[in-house]
């Protein structure tokens, strides 16, 4: 398991467009139109401007995402993700609906300041315990996967997401590309709150206006996977307790672009 980095230096600015490489998996399923407990971070459900439907927008449901993503070239340097995208929002500045991020984990400081500085996502740290390296271009897909997710806290010993993913090896991989999917893939975000205490304070930067911006994903690589998400994960607080599909999505040699985002 490897420690949170970047804590030894003030944040990195890196300002978008931001292109990178990565492995991601997709783990899917549909929501209700009722937001699970700890669906978003203490620090963003006390802000009413992220979270109140009067403000940020009413939630909607629908198809849900947890993606996992592992970067292996950013802006910032390597690092490894966890997203919630629990379905769509209203946003009140254009009246449509869309989808947000509400809840996110990384591993690595610059990228938790830059994230929330540039596209508000509200990031927070994490550490990550994969059981084995991100695939090389020539290699097979493994057997499967067991991924493991912790508190920054280096003396937390048990994780609070933990699933098993198990890429399809009796099919062919093919390319994939975000732009063909039918989805509105845009994120509206609404401004993330600034930290005004605790040990990471300094990378839990805020903003003041929201923001509307288009990820692109492509790959010549999409398999399909099984995903079993372990239940008796200690998510109190932490994670919200969201049943994942058996069914998910396996992506490697991802190229993802994210541009300037579009001020609303």
């Amino acid at each position: 398991m490897a420690d949170v980095t970047g804590l030894d230096h003030p944040p990195k600015i890196a300002p978008p467009p931001w292109t990178t490489k990565c492995e991601m998996y997709w783990l899917l399923t549909y929501a209700s139109r009722s937001l699970l407990e700890d669906t978003y971070a203490p620090l963003e459900a006390s802000s009413k401007a992220f979270t109140d439907p009067s403000e940020a927008g009413k939630f909607h449901g629908g198809l849900a995402f947890i993606q996992i993503v592992r970067y292996s070239e950013t802006p910032v340097g390597p690092y490894d993700e966890m997203v919630l995208i629990p379905g769509k929002f209203s946003v009140p500045q254009t009246g449509k609906k869309n989808l947000r991020i509400t809840r996110i984990y990384v591993s690595q400081a610059d990228t938790c300041y830059n994230g929330r500085k540039n596209w508000n996502i509200p990031k927070h740290l994490a550490r990550f315990a994969f059981t084995r390296p991100p695939q090389t271009t020539s290699s097979a897909p493994s057997e499967a996967l067991k991924i493991e997710v912790f508190p920054p806290d280096p003396t937390v010993t048990r994780p609070f997401f933990t699933a098993t993913l198990q890429p399809f090896r009796w099919l062919p991989a093919i390319p994939f590309s975000s732009a063909m999917t039918p989805l509105d893939s845009h994120l509206v975000q609404p401004p993330v709150p600034l930290s005004k205490e605790g040990p990471y304070q300094e990378y839990l930067c805020g903003t003041d206006r929201w923001v509307k911006a288009l990820p692109k994903a492509s790959t010549k690589k999409l398999r399909g996977m099984w995903v079993d998400v372990r239940s008796d994960s200690d998510k109190e607080g932490w994670w919200p307790d969201l049943k994942a599909w058996k069914i998910g999505l396996w992506m490697e040699d991802v190229t993802l672009d994210l541009d300037e985002p579009e001020v609303l």
